[in-house]
């Protein structure tokens, strides 16, 4: 993008740095300075970010072509399977809902409290699910876990072992 065309974006755009005691941190990088003086009468666009996401995933999808998105689309389902299975095999683990077909996204059940077990894999730099506790009260101690293309075997394998880990520390 030319810097002449760079102030005709509308919205904010947010960049991620880190602090100075090296904590994660997001900044504005590109803001109109109406939004700041009259935020009442400013005409920016709200939805900015979904507009990003809606071209970069049209971009990325139109580069990939069909046998891209095909092929895209079984590293999925394969990986998301292994890694159910993976998990599924560690002691007090169980896979929720294992009679239902699943793409790339399924719930695991922890023998711990999640938000202890997340905690605990954030040491290993792991960001481990999405504690659906929190907003589904009947999956209290259940983990949404939700694997792409980008993850590796090597990657699952590490979250399998980090479970194994923090599980019988």
């Amino acid at each position: 993008m030319t810097n002449d065309l760079l102030r005709k974006i509308s919205g904010r755009l947010v960049g991620e740095t880190v602090d100075n005691a090296g904590r994660l941190a997001y900044v504005l990088t590109l803001t109109a300075r109406e939004q700041h003086i009259r935020r009442e009468k400013a005409s920016s666009n709200i939805c900015t970010n979904q507009g990003l996401m809606a071209l970069a995933s049209t971009i990325y999808l139109s580069l990939l072509g069909k046998q891209g998105f095909e092929a895209v689309s079984n590293l999925c389902y394969q990986k998301a399977h292994y890694a159910a299975s993976q998990i599924s095999s560690i002691q007090g683990y169980s896979q929720v809902f294992s009679d239902q077909p699943f793409f790339h996204e399924f719930v695991i059940r922890s023998p711990q409290p999640v938000d202890h077990l997340l905690d605990d894999l954030r040491a290993y730099d792991i960001l481990g699910g999405y504690n659906l506790g929190q907003d589904y009260p009947e999956l209290e101690g259940c983990l949404l876990i939700a694997v792409t293309e980008k993850i590796s075997k090597e990657d699952i394998d590490l979250f399998h072992d980090a479970l194994v880990e923090v599980t019988h520390d």
